[in-house]
């Protein structure tokens, strides 16, 4: 394998996203683990920026072929997240929540989320009844909650057990 311990630890390192190795201030370190986990993966010819929110910062990965990054509804995406948020605990890189986004998946579901959380709204309302969402990950179920947090006609609650745990919007008489 490796004569030292220091040429693993050399072997390891992030790599800069840049394509040069020289030092650039604005690199970050958790794009560097992201480009360092991707290409290990095989994939090539990727782009990774990051834009800080508020309450978090936003890695944006993009390139060719990278739809197997997202997996079934997401879920090798959300390994991914988890994986880089480990590895970001374990050496104290950075204090700021991390949320990695691939060919703008998460921009699309979330998109697809709050249009799901006002139309099932509406249909709670009307009916008068609760309506039960189908089992979703916690990031989704947050999405719904925030959303209809202000909405003055309903409640939502999360109901069940990971992972069936779903969301329940509830109409306010």
């Amino acid at each position: 394998m490796y004569d030292n311990r220091d040429d693993y630890k050399e072997k390891l390192a992030p790599r800069h996203v840049e394509e040069t190795d020289s030092f650039d201030e604005d690199d970050d370190p958790i794009a560097d683990i992201l480009y360092e986990i991707v290409t290990r993966m095989g994939f090539q010819d990727i782009d990774i920026e990051w834009e800080e929110r508020s309450d978090h910062t936003r890695y944006f990965v993009e390139g060719e072929g990278l739809g197997i990054l997202i997996g079934r509804h997401g879920a090798t995406l959300e390994a991914l997240q988890y994986l880089v948020g480990v590895i970001n605990s374990r050496q104290d890189l950075v204090e700021h929540k991390i949320i990695v986004d691939i060919e703008g998946y998460r921009e699309r579901r979330e998109r697809s989320l709050r249009a799901q959380a006002h139309h099932e709204a509406l249909v709670a309302v009307r009916e008068g009844q609760e309506v039960v969402l189908e089992p979703m990950p916690a990031c989704d179920r947050r999405v719904i909650h925030v959303c209809l947090h202000n909405d003055p006609r309903v409640d939502t609650y999360s109901e069940g057990v990971e992972p069936e745990r779903c969301v329940v919007i509830k109409p306010l008489v």
